[in-house]
C-alpha cells in the first residue's frame, strides 16, 4: 500500500520534508518514512517525527484500458 508521510524534527517541530513510501502496515510506512528522510537530510532517525501518514487512494484503470 501506498502512504503520504509528512516527516519533522522531533524536538524543534520544524517540517523536513513529505514522501511517498510502500508499507504493508501504518508501522512500516512510518520507519520507510523516517529512513528515507534520513538518507536525504543526513540526520538520525531518533530526531524525526512522521506527524502525518495517510494511504493514498489506488488509482483504478477503467475496464478495457491499458497503459503503455
Amino acid at each position: 500500500m501506498s502512504y503520504q508521510a509528512s516527516i519533522h524534527h522531533l524536538t524543534t517541530g520544524r517540517f523536513l520534508m513529505e514522501c511517498l513510501v510502500e508499507g504493508h502496515d501504518l508501522r512500516e510506512a512510518e520507519n520507510e518514512a523516517i529512513a528515507k528522510a534520513a538518507l536525504k537530510s543526513r540526520a538520525l532517525p531518533r530526531e524525526m517525527d512522521v506527524r502525518h501518514l495517510h494511504q493514498c487512494m489506488e488509482r483504478r484503470n477503467p475496464a478495457g484500458t491499458q497503459h503503455a
